[in-house]
């Protein structure tokens, strides 16, 4: 079945603008005939990298970085629906605190900031509750927190002028645009039983959102706003002297690469949503940055290809400040070290030198902290149906599941980590024994075991305030496997986990095998581990070793599928016969084939218009390429060629695995 955009856009805006009338119900994509809401969207990007040395942040000591891998942003996403506004950002930065010691620079003053020129632009007026930024935690990312080494102050004004600038760059950008949303589990991504600094056995929160706004008569991407629940540490700067934006730069490049439009991503749920192949040390482990964030582009365009249409129209947000007591000891040391960001220069770093942590920028005055209490803001948005809660640190996975089961009548609740302010870990008061036994730093790096307990209640507060029915919230315990301490871990993973099929008919992917020996006790792999492919072929490969310390060296191999789908299988003992197993499923759908019509319109003027065949059957993008160098977007577009310039152009049609295909048109 050959198939035009998914949605057809374009056709939608003509029914509409003739018959005024609500979608059909056969109408793929639209659940009950409801019509999309209007609204006005847009999205910028600003450079953060940065122009002084600066210092790794969020594992080791760093030493001063001055090389780049890739670029630095601060990226930004505006809503309107004409009388409420709100806006998301993101900032390739370890992570930021509400307020600084040094000046108004915190992520407060950015939102009041942004929220005070939006309106003074004449804009739908908006108050820092309408804003939530992030930070995206990359372990390859600068410091703004101290810690891990110096903040220079010039960096630190640079973040705050760069993101202001993104947001309301974001703001005088936008445009009429539909918004559809999806999500997809990728808890198979997260490391469930590597242990890599989480709790080896229990289970992730695997929820990636995705939120995309599409112009309304072409039907081509504006900008796209993705949520995944998994660390960007792929990659150590402190160790590698680089920065990066890791994962989360390579997955918006390829979105927009697929896609058009300016990508946003940035963290979901953090607290134990730990990479299996998280902490290389070297430049080579870049590697597995690009074939992990290959993945989950993958799973990112799944998500679209079963995206829902948001057809109401209601934005609101709710903000309250809770102040949380530091009964966890180790914090209430640090505290000392939040004092000691006022010492002279020199000071700091001899207190660096000797203890291998640099004194914290947090601002340490009323309302921010008053004595070992420490206060800082909670927002809550909505977006029609969907509500998105900041949360000033790691929440682990309960967190979300506690207010989501909490909280009737909405579509989804997105936690933003890092959002907002960075409090560290935190969790249901009942889980704070399992840090001390898995021998994690959750256990030291958190305010205090009630923090958890409060956060969810205090946000389905907000929640409440924006017209949804919440209960009483409860951290519950999620499924767990305690005796996978005892036992060897072995996963595996493809990337992609899905594809379409190529001009020959197959679909080649990347696999890798990660091994880990049991938290207790543990012993060696014990050779190599064995492959299954479920299509009647077999392989046996290294893994790579997860030993803790950051050492392991990607292990990547191909395999070449039919279509179909299938139950990968891998199998490994230890030396003491110890087995380990895993599963994945790769999915492989038809060929898919991208088709050009030309119609000529005028002296040297074409209409050109292509079709997807094949694939999933979702289309979610086309682009074309002129050879003057210019470029189109959508299921029908118009060019005109200059004289004596043999007429030609390249389509290139993206499906929902995010397998691309091209074809050729010359006149």
């Amino acid at each position: 079945m050959r198939r035009g955009l998914r949605p057809t856009l374009a056709a939608l805006a003509a029914v509409l603008s003739v018959t005024g009338l609500a979608v059909a119900d056969a109408t793929p994509g639209f659940a009950g005939g409801a019509r999309p809401a209007l609204f006005r969207v847009g999205a910028a990007v600003r450079s953060v990298t940065p122009t002084v040395a600066t210092f790794a942040g969020g594992s080791d000591p760093s030493p001063p970085i001055t090389d780049v891998h890739d670029p630095l942003s601060a990226r930004a996403l505006y809503v309107s629906n004409g009388t409420r506004s709100i806006a998301f950002a993101v900032i390739d930065s370890q992570a930021m605190f509400a307020s600084y010691q040094e000046g108004p620079f915190g992520l407060t003053n950015i939102r009041s900031e942004a929220a005070a020129a939006i309106t003074a632009a004449g804009l739908p007026a908006m108050t820092q509750a309408d804003i939530i930024i992030q930070g995206t935690h990359s372990h390859a990312a600068p410091t703004a927190e101290g810690i891990w080494g110096p903040v220079p102050l010039p960096y630190l004004r640079q973040l705050h002028d760069e993101t202001l600038a993104a947001i309301v760059d974001a703001a005088a950008a936008a445009r009429s645009a539909y918004l559809q949303w999806g999500t997809i589990d990728v808890e198979q991504m997260a490391a469930i039983d590597i242990p890599q600094n989480n709790f080896p056995g229990w289970e992730q929160d695997g929820q990636m959102s995705v939120l995309r706004a599409l112009d309304p008569e072409t039907g081509t991407t504006t900008a796209s706003f993705v949520n995944v629940p998994l660390h960007p540490a792929t990659v150590l700067g402190a160790s590698a002297k680089v920065l990066s934006a890791d994962i989360y730069g390579d997955m918006r490049d390829a979105l927009e690469s697929k896609l058009g439009g300016v990508a946003v991503v940035g963290p979901a749920t953090l607290g134990r949503g730990q990479a299996p192949v998280e902490n290389g040390k070297t430049l080579a482990h870049f590697a597995n940055t690009e074939w992990y964030a290959r993945a989950l582009t993958g799973m990112a365009t799944q998500a679209l290809a079963g995206a829902r249409w948001i057809t109401d129209s209601t934005i609101a947000s709710a903000e309250s400040f809770i102040q949380i007591p530091a009964t966890n000891p180790v914090v209430n040391a640090l505290l000392a070290y939040n004092d000691a960001w006022a010492l002279p220069d020199e000071q700091k770093q001899a207190l660096f030198d000797a203890s291998g942590i640099y004194p914290l920028d947090r601002d340490n005055t009323a309302p921010y902290r008053t004595g070992p209490v420490l206060g800082t803001w909670l927002t809550a948005v909505r977006l029609g149906g969907l509500v998105f809660t900041s949360m000033p640190g790691e929440p682990f996975p309960e967190i979300r599941f506690a207010m989501e089961a909490a909280t009737h009548d909405d579509e989804t609740i997105v936690s933003l980590s890092k959002g907002q302010d960075d409090l560290g870990y935190f969790y249901p008061s009942w889980a704070y024994p399992a840090g001390w036994v898995y021998q994690t730093d959750t256990s030291l790096f958190n305010v205090g075991p009630q923090m958890g307990d409060q956060v969810i209640n205090e946000q389905l507060s907000n929640i409440s305030k924006l017209g949804f029915i919440t209960d009483m919230g409860f951290g519950m315990p999620a499924r767990f496997r305690p005796t996978q301490i005892l036992r060897p871990a072995l996963q595996g993973i493809a990337s992609p986990p899905a594809g379409s099929a190529g001009p020959d008919g197959t679909f080649t992917t990347t696999l890798q095998a990660m091994y880990a020996p049991a938290v207790v006790n543990g012993n060696p792999l014990d050779g190599t581990v064995h492959w299954d492919f479920g299509d009647g072929t077999t392989a046996d490969t290294p893994a790579m070793i997860r030993d803790g310390d950051g050492t392991g060296l990607p292990q990547l191999f191909t395999h070449t599928f039919a279509p179909g789908t299938y139950t990968v299988r891998l199998s490994a003992k230890d030396t003491k016969g110890n087995p380990a197993r895993w599963e994945l499923v790769v999915r492989v759908h038809p060929r898919l084939d991208a088709r050009i019509h030309v119609k000529a319109i005028g002296p040297h003027t074409f209409e050109l218009r292509g079709e997807g065949e094949g694939g999933d059957g979702n289309i979610l993008a086309m682009r074309w390429l002129f050879p003057d160098g210019a470029t189109a977007e959508g299921e029908v577009v118009t060019h005109t060629f200059e004289a004596g310039v043999d007429p030609s152009a390249t389509l290139t049609v993206t499906d929902g695995t995010g397998t691309q295909a091209a074809d050729d048109w010359a006149n």
